[in-house]
């Protein structure tokens, strides 16, 4: 019986840090949810203030070991401008735990006000679009 036991433990063990599932094909992005997202630009004033456009939201992996990066900000010409920003989703290089996992996202990047929207994209997908976008003096 320990035997047995002994060579079922390492099986559990692998299960539980299987390699990340990747991307449906197509998607380009392992995104499976954003929520919470908010967007204002902080043109408070100070030393040196210059104003921002700050981005929150939350967005849902299907494991863990996952991280993020801005990689693309898009300001559209018009009168407010609409600002689109992409984000890369990284799979896990290795093995990850399989299970739902949340993540805060957050972005910064200098902008003259006013902003009349912002647009997450990761890959073909919207995650969020805020409109409008509050300026904070």
């Amino acid at each position: 019986m320990t035997c047995k036991l002994a060579s079922f433990i390492p099986a559990i063990l692998l299960a539980s840090c299987a390699t990340a599932p990747a991307p449906a094909p197509g998607m380009a992005c392992g995104i499976t949810g954003a929520s919470d997202w908010s967007a204002w630009v902080n043109a408070m004033p100070g030393p040196n203030a210059r104003p921002a456009l700050i981005a929150t939201g939350k967005v849902t992996v299907p494991s863990g070991g996952w991280t993020f990066a801005w990689r693309d900000l898009r300001v559209m010409e018009s009168y407010p401008v609409q600002v689109v920003a992409e984000l890369e989703a990284i799979p896990p290089a290795g093995g990850a735990s399989q299970a739902f996992v949340s993540h805060d996202i957050r972005g910064e990047w200098p902008v003259d006000p006013p902003v009349g929207a912002f647009t997450v994209r990761c890959g073909d997908m919207v995650l969020a679009r805020v409109s409008p976008v509050e300026t904070a003096h």
